[in-house]
């Protein structure tokens, strides 16, 4: 640990509170996650909230596009733009809703459920991985952890369920 408060001319007390400091750990954290999952998915050109997306969509589509980014706590932008990805590849499909036209309900296609499948496979992987660093205990502990912070404090950083 001390390495990482060491600068050129020794120790730095600045930086160790900033490295130590919750915000810069979480995003840390969520750096190496990131890589490691989009390392585990790279043949299948898949970012985790695309990903999570197409997870969402099984287990509830039809649905439209503002349920969905609440279902994974995406904002509109961010959905919009992970979902014109998705319809670009062919993995979901919009219809239009008959009492309101502006409104679309996304569904999977065969090819997003095939890929969902793979991915699946690759997320356990992920996942094992970014756990591995703790014994089972702690990584349950973990987890309980960062599902508080999440449900705790989620509706403050934005969209979300829960």
């Amino acid at each position: 640990m001390a390495s990482r408060t060491r600068g050129v001319d020794g120790p730095s007390r600045a930086l160790a509170g900033l490295y130590f400091s919750p915000e810069f750990l979480i995003r840390r954290a969520h750096q190496i996650a990131t890589a490691v999952f989009t390392g585990t998915c790279a043949d299948l050109d898949l970012t985790p909230s695309q990903y999570a997306a197409l997870f969402a969509l099984r287990e509830r589509s039809p649905i439209g596009q503002n349920e969905l980014g609440r279902l994974i706590a995406l904002d509109r932008s961010t959905t919009s733009v992970v979902v014109k990805i998705l319809r670009d590849r062919g993995l979901v499909t919009a219809s239009s809703d008959a009492s309101d036209r502006r409104k679309a309900f996304l569904d999977l296609t065969n090819e997003g459920r095939l890929l969902l499948a793979k991915a699946e496979r690759r997320n356990s992987q992920s996942s094992q991985e970014l756990l591995s660093v703790f014994d089972k205990k702690q990584a349950s502990v973990f987890l309980e952890l960062l599902d508080k912070l999440a449900n705790s404090l989620g509706a403050k950083a934005g969209p979300g369920t829960r």
